[in-house]
């Protein structure tokens, strides 16, 4: 198993996951820190939406 040490956890812990962006679980911390952060997930969508609509996309 290889480590991941330049990449924190996604969830911004401070933890550096094994695999994947995440230690286990710690997906599940984003919403409420979504919510905190905006009020609700739908005051959330509706940032991201008006913010994302003067952004172009990027190709993948």
């Amino acid at each position: 198993m290889t480590t991941n040490e330049s990449r924190l956890c996604g969830c911004r812990c401070g933890e550096t996951p094994v695999r994947g962006k995440f230690l286990p679980g710690h997906d599940s911390k984003i919403v409420p820190q979504l919510e905190d952060a905006h009020g609700s997930l739908l005051d959330f969508w509706a940032w991201y939406e008006k913010a994302m609509a003067a952004t172009p996309p990027e190709p993948r």
